[in-house]
């Protein structure tokens, strides 16, 4: 017997049904393949608005989740930003390929971090000119944080700072950022609660000490996963009795430094999926005062649009939102 017309045809269809239902190791149901490219996005002009954003962008490594870093460039890209200070980058390998669709932006990673929540620095070639960068280590800070400066941090995640200059026709601002990510607020055990928020608060004491020692006068934006919140700690005694925020040094020095997500903080807006409920706020920007005049005024923002605009937001790209400031370099 013949076999029917349709017999081809018909396995052809089933076959494609059965590999489409193993799925791709690492992916989801409904991602895309891995072998998609994604589109490069359009350069960034300078504007003379310096525009920074902070994003945790949960345990990425591109070699391990292609709609992550698709998702992840679909809201840089809609952001344009001229500097973003990004947490949890796998690698510097990783980031090189979040950058290959990102149009005349260039990166830096913590390299001398051994695991894998590295921080790093996304920057806008066409507005920024980089001139230096590494790590604030032990020997950085006043002697009272030395010893245990890379155990205040977690994981060895001692802050990245970049030094550059914002150009902007025939003007050439210098700024000092730094991106941090601060340890936990997670414990076994309420011994264990106390010690992470120990280490949160010597970290940030060693930062500000560090800062105005050795920085006073510079253009200072610092960025990050502070995992904690400043208007009170996550952290609390007993229920209802939070503990003062590890980063008081900033909120107490006013004619020093301003943490510019404050106000977030007392609106209770949260850019972490995880506390959404609560209100509490995580990641932030802080401002020497020399930049106090170039602030634009509300610029700082949680932004939440890419709940929107990607299905799945925390499941496909990460569990924190980006929160982002603007400085006008023309005043």
């Amino acid at each position: 017997m013949k076999n029917h017309p349709l017999s081809s045809t018909l396995w052809f269809l089933i076959i494609i049904l059965i590999l489409n239902g193993c799925g791709t190791p690492g992916y989801q149901p409904g991602d895309e393949a891995p072998y998609e490219e994604i589109p490069p996005t359009q350069e960034v002009a300078p504007d003379g608005i310096l525009e920074t954003v902070t994003w945790n962008i949960e345990w990425y490594d591109a070699d391990d989740n292609f709609q992550q870093t698709k998702n992840a460039v679909r809201v840089m890209d809609s952001l344009n930003a001229d500097l973003y200070a990004l947490q949890e980058i796998n690698s510097q390998q990783a980031l090189n390929q979040l950058l290959s669709p990102l149009t005349g932006y260039r990166g830096i990673t913590a390299e001398y971090i051994s695991q894998g929540q590295k921080m790093a620095f996304v920057y806008n070639s066409n507005t920024i000119e980089v001139l230096d960068s590494g790590a604030i280590e032990s020997t950085d800070v006043p002697p009272a944080y030395q010893e245990q400066w890379s155990y205040y941090w977690a994981n060895g995640r001692e802050p990245l700072y970049v030094s550059f200059n914002y150009r902007f026709e025939n003007t050439r601002i210098p700024f000092y950022a730094i991106v941090i990510h601060g340890k936990a607020n997670y414990g076994d055990n309420s011994e264990e609660y106390a010690e992470a928020y120990r280490r949160r608060q010597q970290a940030a004491e060693g930062l500000y000490h560090y800062l105005m020692d050795e920085h006073a006068e510079a253009n200072i934006i610092l960025l990050g996963d502070y995992n904690d919140d400043v208007d009170e700690s996550l952290y609390y005694y007993s229920p209802g009795d939070f503990a003062e925020t590890p980063y008081d040094e900033f909120i107490n020095h006013p004619s020093h430094f301003e943490i510019i997500t404050h106000q977030l903080s007392k609106e209770k807006r949260s850019s972490s999926i995880n506390y959404m409920d609560e209100g509490n706020l995580i990641d932030h920007i802080t401002m020497s005062n020399e930049l106090y005049q170039m602030y634009v005024a509300q610029s700082a923002a949680v932004y939440d649009a890419p709940l929107t605009y990607i299905p799945n937001f925390e499941r496909t790209t990460s569990d924190h939102l980006p929160v982002w400031a603007k400085f006008d370099v023309t005043q």
